[in-house]
């Protein structure tokens, strides 16, 4: 049966964006790992290539995996969520309102009110974005009590 294993994103700094993850999953650090050489290059497209991975392990066994490029031109794109081939993580916290509280803590802060979905798969579930490393637009979801 098909399953995500995991969701990856790359990121411009791997110590920042592990300490977001971290703090927004409350999930099992594994890396940092360097990787490099003939099989990377091939696999990326970019000759030289060293990637930093960072894997979190999310309660529910998914990685998110942190990938930073290193020592190539890898130009930014716009992650706004309205732009096509934008994606977003969509992270289920156990109190949202706390959560919240230790992103602001490392100074990531909700783009608008909390907020509660009223159709569709995520009905009565709270959500909000918080805007992260990167620029990438970060769902916090609180599941209905």
């Amino acid at each position: 049966m098909p399953r995500l294993h995991h969701i990856g994103i790359t990121v411009g700094d791997t110590a920042t964006a592990t300490a977001f993850y971290r703090t927004a999953t409350d999930g099992e650090v594994i890396g940092p790992l360097v990787k490099s050489g003939p099989a990377v290059e091939a696999a990326t497209g970019y000759p030289g290539i060293e990637i930093l991975l960072t894997f979190i392990r999310l309660a529910d066994g998914v990685f998110l995996e942190l990938a930073e490029y290193r020592g190539a031109d890898t130009p930014r794109i716009d992650p706004d969520n309205g732009h096509t081939d934008a994606a977003h993580p969509a992270i289920v916290v156990t109190d949202i309102e706390a959560s919240l509280a230790r992103l602001a803590a490392l100074g990531h802060h909700p783009l608008s009110p909390t907020m509660t979905a009223t159709a569709g798969p995520l009905e009565g579930y709270r959500y909000v974005y918080v805007l992260g490393p990167d620029e990438v637009r970060v769902e916090l979801l609180q599941e209905p009590h």
